[in-house]
C-alpha cells in the first residue's frame, strides 16, 4: 500500500506530481577531448581543462581550477567542448560516477560525459541525484582496460524528477 500523495514507479515510491526522466531530459550531454599534446599552441592557455584526477583531488561539490589549461585553438582542433559555469562534470571512465559542478567555463578530457543543464533545471538537485545512481552507472559500464559507460547507457538510467 502506497501512502496517499505518492505513487509506485520503476525507481520506487515517489511523490504523485514527480516524473521519471532520463539524464538527457535534464540537459545536453557532451563529451570531452584532449588536444594533441605535441602541439604547443594547444596548451598553457586560459581555459581550464579537467581530468578525472582534478575531480578526485578537489574537495566539495564544486570545481573552479584544474591542473592544466588549454587554448581556444586546443578547443577548436580537438573533441573538447567549452562548458558553461554550473555544468555537471561526470566521470564516465575508470572513476565512474565521480562528479563536480563547474563554477567557471571549462573543458574536460574524453573520460567525461558532461551535462549542460536546461534553464529550468537545478544543478544541485541533479548533482545529488546522480550520486545515488553511481552503482547503476558501474553496472552498465563495459571495457577491458578501463570500465566506461556510454552516453546511451548513461541516458538509460531512470531518474526521479520533481
Amino acid at each position: 500500500m502506497v501512502k496517499k500523495g505518492y505513487k509506485q514507479t520503476e525507481v520506487g515510491v515517489i511523490p504523485e506530481d514527480w516524473d521519471i526522466k532520463h539524464l538527457d531530459d535534464f540537459g545536453t550531454i557532451v563529451g570531452g577531448g584532449t588536444p594533441s599534446t605535441s602541439v604547443k599552441e594547444y596548451w598553457e592557455g586560459n581555459i581550464a581543462w579537467c581530468t578525472p584526477s582534478d575531480i578526485t583531488s578537489t574537495n566539495g561539490n564544486y570545481i573552479s581550477k584544474t591542473e592544466r589549461n588549454i587554448t581556444l585553438k586546443g578547443i577548436k582542433y580537438s573533441a573538447a567542448t567549452m562548458l558553461p559555469p554550473r555544468s555537471i562534470l561526470l566521470c564516465t571512465r575508470a572513476t565512474i560516477g565521480e562528479l563536480k559542478i563547474s563554477t567557471i567555463q571549462m573543458a574536460t578530457n574524453q573520460g567525461f560525459k558532461n551535462v549542460i543543464l536546461n534553464k529550468s533545471g537545478s544543478v544541485e538537485y541533479l548533482y545529488y541525484l546522480l550520486q545515488t545512481k553511481i552503482s547503476d552507472m558501474k553496472e552498465l559500464a563495459i571495457g577491458s582496460t578501463f570500465l566506461e559507460i556510454s552516453k546511451k547507457s548513461l541516458c538509460s538510467i531512470l531518474l526521479q524528477s520533481p
